[in-house]
């Protein structure tokens, strides 16, 4: 989070008075702002399975909407729902104009009311971008273990415990490194030193700093030779 937001906060002061880069809302978050749910779990064989997805905790949508539009420049408001549950409204000062996108959720069986505007506001920052990246997470298997950090509940009624999977590379922050790579390989990008750029513009999309080496090394290769 403290790169993300150092980063943030150095574009604003940078670019002041020009416009906000409303895409820094769809960056990547890290590992500790990404909540799990179980979706569905049971016993196969004698052995318990959990398949679990992926949130961004309101903590951070927050703080991302604080960093990138400032903490006077957005704002949240609840309703209920047309058909019970509630909706969530945030809105972002653009120029001189409040621009609310909105979304909303049925209160939870957990925790209620409460449940419910926490995951409305989660629906609603989607619509702005936050978080939208997960969805293309499909269901991941959770690690079954009597350590695990966290717990559910099978229909039986017994209790398990559990760890979330690790993300990819492409649903996390850039690292520095990569960030060194991925500027020197859209450098070689622009030399055209690559038969199929193509695929060098995957790996940088997806994140892969192994591919992403490998073409560096290539280029560079290509580039000695050329002279």
């Amino acid at each position: 989070q403290g790169r993300f937001n150092h980063y943030a906060r150095e574009s604003r002061a940078d670019t002041k008075g020009a416009d906000m880069n409303l895409k820094l809302l769809s960056e990547p978050f890290p590992e500790q702002d990404i909540e799990w749910r179980v979706q569905d779990c049971g016993e196969k064989n004698g052995k318990i399975w959990a398949r679990v997805l992926a949130y961004v905790t309101n903590r951070a949508i927050m703080e991302r909407l604080d960093d990138v539009v400032g903490i006077e420049s957005w704002k949240n408001e609840y309703l209920p729902g047309p058909s019970g549950g509630v909706v969530c409204g945030i809105s972002i000062k653009i120029g001189d104009e409040w621009v609310t996108k909105w979304d909303g959720a049925e209160n939870s069986n957990i925790e209620g009311v409460k449940g419910g505007l926490s995951n409305s506001m989660k629906r609603a920052a989607v619509q702005w971008g936050i978080g939208r990246y997960l969805y293309k997470l499909e269901a991941g298997f959770a690690e079954i273990s009597e350590a695990g950090r966290m717990s559910g509940k099978l229909k039986s009624g017994n209790w398990f415990r559990w760890d979330p999977p690790f993300l990819p590379e492409w649903a996390l922050p850039e690292t520095p490194r990569m960030k060194e790579v991925r500027e020197a390989l859209e450098a070689m990008l622009k030399k055209k030193l690559f038969e199929h750029p193509e695929n060098v513009e995957k790996v940088i999309a997806d994140k892969n700093l192994a591919g992403m080496e490998k073409a560096l090394a290539v280029a560079k290769e290509k580039e000695a030779q050329n002279g």
